[in-house]
C-alpha cells in the first residue's frame, strides 16, 4: 500500500503568504530558489506558476 500524501512543502505557504503581502522582495527571493531541474508537486508547481504571474503583475505597475 502506498502511503502517498497531498502535502504543501512550507515554503509553499511562505509563498502564499508573500503573494498576499504583496511582498516584492520576499517573492522574488522565493523565486530565486526554485530549482527547475527538480521535480516539484503539482500543488507547489501552480504556486511558483502564481508567485511568477503576480512578479510580473506587481513590476508592470
Amino acid at each position: 500500500m502506498s502511503n502517498a500524501q497531498h502535502v504543501i512543502p512550507p515554503y509553499g505557504v511562505a509563498i502564499q503568504s508573500a503573494i498576499s503581502e504583496g511582498k516584492l522582495p520576499q517573492m522574488k527571493a522565493l523565486l530565486a530558489k526554485r530549482d527547475p531541474s527538480k521535480n516539484e508537486p503539482k500543488e507547489l508547481h501552480h504556486a511558483y506558476e502564481q508567485l511568477a504571474k503576480e512578479v510580473a503583475r506587481l513590476e508592470r505597475h
